[in-house]
């Protein structure tokens, strides 16, 4: 039998960064910053085991319902992180392409202003794809699918026979870009207790070969064991099928 290898494209919801700190009674900010942490740990992981594509849910459209104290300071940290994205020589020099997906006029100027900075410096890279949800939601997204091939259909750009998947999954986000949108998910991983796909990636994660892996560990304690543990998970269950 041929050997399995890793997965094309992962796909993370990184639950627990508050539950993480407030068992150590430290703010709900400490949390993000730690699963911040964590987030380039399994990014430089994913790119030493071969994987091409990883996305992570970064903020929903849920998590606008939080109070304004947490809102402003991850809103601070997303205009830090991808600012320091746009200069970050690993990224440069691994040739990695940063991508929001979601509806930027959500999100507040001065993050999307970092978030466009960042996609810029990395426009020209396609050794490897990082995804970061931000003001994302799955059902939003394929609504707002379905309108942009409504206005293909009325420009006369595309035919209602001519329809498929693959038209579909050509025309989800990123909107804003115009570029290969994300491939199937193979594996989708969800930290935090939690097993439910919250809203993510609902399109992508759908059918069959996508291996879902569901740990208690909290987002920022998940670490490169973890994610191996995700991997032989994902092997098993291809071996198995």
């Amino acid at each position: 039998m041929e050997e399995i290898g890793s997965p094309n494209h992962v796909a993370i919801i990184q639950d627990g960064n508050r539950r993480y700190a407030y068992e150590k009674n430290e703010s709900a900010y400490r949390g993000h910053q730690a699963g911040v942490s964590a987030t380039e740990r399994i990014l430089d992981h994913c790119k030493d085991l071969g994987v091409n594509y990883l996305t992570v849910y970064a903020f929903s459209t849920e998590n606008f319902s939080r109070d304004e104290e947490e809102l402003e300071d991850l809103f601070d940290l997303f205009e830090e992180k991808f600012e320091e994205i746009a200069e970050d020589e690993r990224i440069h020099e691994n040739e990695i392409r940063v991508r929001m997906i979601g509806e930027p006029d959500l999100m507040p100027e001065k993050v999307i202003k970092k978030v466009e900075k960042a996609e810029r410096s990395t426009e020209g890279y396609s050794n490897f794809y990082f995804n970061i949800a931000l003001g994302y939601g799955g059902k939003k997204e394929l609504v707002d699918t379905m309108k942009l091939l409504e206005e293909k259909i009325k420009d006369g750009s595309l035919e209602i026979e001519d329809i498929d998947k693959d038209v579909i999954s050509g025309s989800l986000y990123p909107h804003h870009l115009d570029e290969e949108k994300l491939p199937q998910v193979d594996l989708l991983i969800r930290t935090g207790g939690e097993k439910r796909f919250s809203n993510f990636l609902l399109w992508q994660a759908s059918g069959e070969e996508c291996v879902t892996y569901f740990t208690d560990e909290y987002w920022p304690e998940f670490d490169e064991e973890s994610f191996n543990k995700a991997i032989e998970k994902y092997k098993l269950t291809l071996e198995k099928s």
